[in-house]
């Protein structure tokens, strides 16, 4: 039977703004944070990121991104805890943005 549930993809840069590379430790906690909410995750490698373009304001922004997944199946999802989430990895990514898109799935 199958499932109504959410996933959440959470796209991290490489880099902070000013290009230098974001500690391991930094990756690894995000990973727990994920682990302990939603009980699983799928993470890229980060030796194959993606690249990341998007026009700012004032400048283009090119970075080197991977994707962490997550699904979560409450059925009042995780809207508040993904808010809190992202504003604390503005800061420990020291970025201007941090994409995270959700999408509505039925798992089987």
């Amino acid at each position: 039977m199958a499932r109504a549930a959410r996933r959440y993809d959470l796209y991290l840069p490489l880099t902070d703004n000013d290009g230098r590379p974001i500690a391991e430790d930094v990756f690894k906690s995000v990973q727990r944070r994920l682990l302990t909410r939603f009980g699983g995750l799928t993470a890229q490698q980060r030796a194959f990121p993606l690249e990341g373009i998007w026009q700012g304001s004032t400048r283009l922004y090119l970075d080197l991104v991977i994707i962490m997944t997550v699904l979560d199946f409450r059925r009042q999802g995780s809207t508040r805890f993904i808010a809190q989430l992202k504003q604390a990895l503005l800061r420990e990514f020291e970025q201007l943005e941090i994409l995270i898109t959700e999408q509505p799935l039925r798992v089987h």
